[in-house]
């Protein structure tokens, strides 16, 4: 790129900085911000395949340790959406970053009563259905907005999981209810910087106006879901962005907020960990060559209630 073209806007600069990135590894995000080619497609194995069932495509030979069982990575150029078999209900096509975030549900070994809180369009539920099958009446999958809802619905019944409940409270209506958890996740609402990364269109979504009406929503989302966490239980938290605001910084108010919880350490994404705060938070950017990016952080209920 030319000189020109590597100078950073005020927006670039402030993430850059926020981040500790510099040099080539500021360099790096903002070019990949601007080109748009980052995105690496994943799929993740249906009740609908056949016993045995592999993609009938490349994928990749060497698979990272924290790739999830059932989760199979195209080699570049594959459109694994032409097949029959994305059709027939085979697998669920997501990003690659996306399955990443997911590692983190390793360390949580048969919840028996869990939560998709902002479920739409349904990819980490059928990631931790890929992990630990859905008993029917186990998992809720929620998404607030209709045509979403919409959406999760008609996904989660192509690929065939059975026994999830679509429901479409708001957060504080979960907080009220009642009802407590094992396993919540909580794939936040963001300004969805790494879109950009992708190639899609997302204005304003470096501006400190957008990254901070989300910080905000997120606190309250993720105060609603640790009223909703039973004891011993876990949240994971996840975006899609890469600022740091909406990151750690939201995991870091809810540890200081509420006593006996923590953040807990994932030893598939160590090389992932986060230096911006002292607990284990783990962070995808597209230099590392597994999708556009994201965030994840898991956070545990330790009091006995």
């Amino acid at each position: 790129m030319s000189t020109a073209d590597t100078e950073m806007s005020h927006a670039e600069q402030r993430l850059c900085s926020r981040l500790g990135l510099a040099g080539e590894d500021a360099l790096h995000l903002v070019q990949a911000m601007r080109r748009g080619e980052s995105s690496r497609s994943a799929v993740v194995l249906a009740p609908l395949a056949p016993a045995g069932y592999e993609p009938p495509f490349p994928c990749a030979a060497e698979r990272p340790a924290w790739l999830p069982p059932g989760v199979y990575l195209p080699e570049p150029g594959v459109r694994p959406g032409q097949h029959a078999d994305y059709a027939a209900g085979y697998y669920y096509i997501l990003d690659a970053s996306s399955c990443w975030e997911s590692a983190a549900l390793e360390l949580v070994p048969g919840p028996a009563h869990t939560l998709d809180l902002c479920a739409a369009p349904g990819g980490k539920s059928m990631l931790m259905g890929a992990r630990y099958g859905f008993p029917r009446g186990t998992h809720t999958a929620n998404e607030v907005n209709s045509a979403r809802r919409g959406v999760l619905r008609q996904n989660l019944q192509q690929c065939g999981w059975q026994g999830v409940e679509v429901t479409g409270l708001r957060p504080d209506q979960w907080a009220a209810s009642g009802q407590q958890f094992d396993l919540l996740l909580v794939d936040a609402p963001c300004s969805g910087q790494s879109l950009l990364a992708k190639g899609i269109k997302n204005p304003g979504c470096l501006g400190s106006g957008m990254v901070n009406g989300n910080a905000k929503r997120q606190r309250g989302i993720m105060l609603a879901a640790v009223a909703c966490t039973a004891p011993q239980g876990h949240i994971l938290y996840s975006t899609c962005t890469y600022d740091p605001e909406e990151d750690e910084k939201v995991a870091a108010y809810i540890l200081k907020r509420h006593p006996g919880w923590e953040a807990v350490e994932i030893p598939a994404l160590a090389e992932y960990r986060s230096t911006l705060y002292p607990f284990p938070a783990y962070r995808l950017l597209p230099r590392h060559g597994f999708g556009a990016g994201g965030f994840c952080c898991l956070l545990k209920n330790n009091n006995q209630g």
